[in-house]
Formats: structure tokens, C-alpha cells, sequence
């Protein structure tokens, strides 16, 4: 429960305190572009679909 508070803190202050300000809300708008996508990404790590940096892995031992 604690882990969730603490993501849940960290997202209000760092994402929506700053997409609040006018300067920011061209960025912020397009929510599609970039919190959907972070969100299937989170859960394919959580769920194990995927492993914490393996693009760059396979990137790094040159694997298609």
C-alpha cells in the first residue's frame, strides 16, 4: 500500500503540478502519446511480458 501511495505522490507532484502550468500544455495535451503507452509498458514489466532494459540489450548483443 505504501508503494502505491508513494507513485501516486510522485505523479502528482512531478506530472500533473506541471502540466497545470500554461507553459507546459502544448506538451501535456497529447496524453495518448505519452501516458498510455507508459502504462502498457509498466504492465507488461509487471506482468513479466517483458524484461527491464532488453531493447537495449538486444540492441547492445546485436539480436533482431
Amino acid at each position: 500500500m505504501t508503494t502505491i501511495i508513494n507513485y501516486v505522490t510522485a505523479f502528482w507532484s512531478v506530472v500533473i503540478m506541471n502540466c497545470i502550468q500554461p507553459v507546459n500544455w502544448k506538451q501535456c495535451l497529447p496524453v495518448h502519446e505519452w501516458l498510455i503507452p507508459e502504462i502498457v509498458y509498466g504492465w507488461k514489466l509487471k506482468t513479466g511480458e517483458i524484461k527491464i532494459y532488453q531493447n537495449e540489450t538486444m540492441y547492445l548483443n546485436d539480436e533482431k
